[in-house]
């Protein structure tokens, strides 16, 4: 994500307010979302199902189904999305072009079979109308196929239609919203949930039709090769992992205490503890301009410090010039983190101590305003190690970022069901607790690098490169072989 981190550098430069306030919103698009998303549209719709006297059922109903396309989407597209990131990063330094489009086409299809195969199996017995099964369905697979296209747009560099297609996607859903209530579909159950799911996915399909015209006009070319990016999945198996424990991990405090007495039960179909899972989501929206600090300041600055240091040591530099460029990198690293640490902590401290009339203001339970108080902490130190594991990467320690992001799975899980057992108002320490021991795991794996960088970057080098022929390069072969046989298929009967 350098590449659109530069490009909103240059918008931070121009010092009028302008400016800056489009950067930081590109910012905060390019970074999260899907996220703001999901937050914004879930609590704002649903304000707006109160106002329209829609009953507590159906807005409940809404609600998961939401939270449900969200989460699992994430967790399904997670153990692919920073491999599939790696393999593209790879083509684009080395000018490989032509296999960005492929890859793209190749995992929406496995998503898209992933995603109906999930549907089908959660919806089949549930007691609901045929036409709210079908618009969850297709909620599902829109979000996940925006899923699969964030990995690619931060490529596109074209942040400004990123920002006007949620825009717009927003306006869309917002006009259908008023419209089908004054001049409603007649539906024979749920009316209301009905009219706001489907006004949200036609907004959704409109998010997702102008980022497809965006990938598709920047790489309208090459098909072969759809599923080349298999072979990374053996050779960086561990960044697969790593996504899906980090992901999990998100999710995980959530879905124990799904089953735990904040547990409700909508319509034989979702389980959920809406409480719990509204305060975590706007804590979770609160580290937002964390992630913006991390795009535009972590992926400038510190990347040029780090390549200084790489070419240096790749280079036939001195050893005091190589080891000035570490230092240099270093101080980079060091100055931006905590940098960033320190306006998000004063961010989430503010929001803890004006939450009162804040909440007060949106009509907000009470009860989501204490949780969001204990939940906030553990967002904070959460996006803290999520930075860090980013960096362990950088550095392609992607061994400690493996154990740091199985810690946080393991951590969140046993400390959330520890606190089960405890009285309610304990509620939410176990996602905090584990939090801060992973970020305190990501800081002791970063500076033991750091301190040892030089040893790391010259006597652990490979003596020699293997070839790789597992399991995963020989299914990539077989599958590209069948698309390349299915394009030329398609190619001779257009000819006919």
């Amino acid at each position: 994500m350098a590449g659109i981190g530069f490009a909103l550098k240059r918008m931070f430069e121009k010092d009028t307010f302008t400016n800056r306030a489009l950067a930081y919103l590109y910012s905060s698009f390019i970074a999260a979302g899907p996220w703001i998303l999901s937050v914004i549209s879930i609590n704002f719709l649903l304000v707006l199902m109160k106002l329209a006297n829609i009953p507590t059922e159906e807005r409940n109903l809404f609600s998961a189904t939401i939270v449900y396309s969200f989460l699992f989407s994430q967790v399904l597209i997670a153990p692919v999305q920073l491999t599939v990131t790696r393999y593209i990063s790879d083509k684009l330094y080395n000018q490989e072009y032509a296999r960005i489009r492929p890859t793209f086409l190749g995992l929406n299809k496995i998503m898209f079979f992933l995603s109906i195969t999930v549907c089908f199996l959660f919806y089949y017995n549930k007691p609901l109308p045929i036409y709210y099964k079908l618009f969850a369905s297709y909620l599902f697979i829109i979000i996940s196929m925006i899923w699969v296209l964030m990995i690619f747009l931060s490529a596109v560099k074209n942040y400004k239609l990123i920002a006007k297609a949620y825009f717009f996607g927003g306006a869309l859903t917002l006009g259908l919203i008023f419209y089908f209530l004054e001049n409603p579909i007649q539906f024979k159950e749920l009316q209301g949930a009905s009219i706001f799911l489907l006004s949200y996915v036609i907004g959704l399909s409109l998010i997702l039709v102008l980022f497809l015209y965006n990938f598709f006009s920047t790489f309208f070319y090459g098909d072969k090769y759809q599923y080349d990016f298999f072979k990374y999945l053996g050779k960086f198996a561990t960044l697969g992992f790593i996504g899906f424990f980090y992901t999990s991990g998100l999710w995980i405090d959530n879905i124990i205490l799904w089953f735990s007495d904040f547990q409700e039960t909508i319509m034989g179909t979702f389980t959920f503890a809406p409480y719990y899972d509204n305060a975590v989501f706007i804590s979770y929206l609160t580290t937002i301009p964390t992630l913006v600090l991390f795009l535009v300041i972590i992926e400038t600055d510190f990347f040029k410090a780090y390549k200084l240091y790489f070419e240096n040591a790749n280079s036939a530099e001195t050893f005091e010039e190589i080891d000035k460029a570490k230092n240099k990198m270093r101080g980079s690293l060091n100055y931006n983190l905590i940098y960033t640490f320190i306006f998000q902590f004063l961010i989430t401290l503010t929001l803890i101590l004006t939450a009162k009339p804040i909440f007060k203001y949106f009509n907000i339970n009470y009860f989501i305003r204490d949780l969001f108080r204990i939940t906030s902490f553990g967002a904070m130190f959460n996006i803290f190690a999520f930075i860090l594991i980013l960096v362990l990467l950088y550095f392609e320690r992607r061994g400690r970022a493996l154990i740091t992001a199985f810690s946080f799975f393991v951590l969140n899980a046993s400390f959330t069901l520890y606190f089960t057992t405890k009285p309610l108002k304990y509620t939410g320490f176990g996602f905090v607790i584990a939090s801060i021991i992973t970020f305190i795991l990501a800081v002791i794996f970063l500076k033991n690098y750091l301190n040892q960088i030089h040893y790391s970057t010259f006597a652990l080098q490979p003596l020699y490169l293997k070839d790789n022929n597992d399991i995963f390069v020989r299914l990539a072969n077989n599958l590209n072989a069948r698309s390349e046989i299915d394009i030329e298929k398609m190619t001779s009967e257009k000819k006919i």
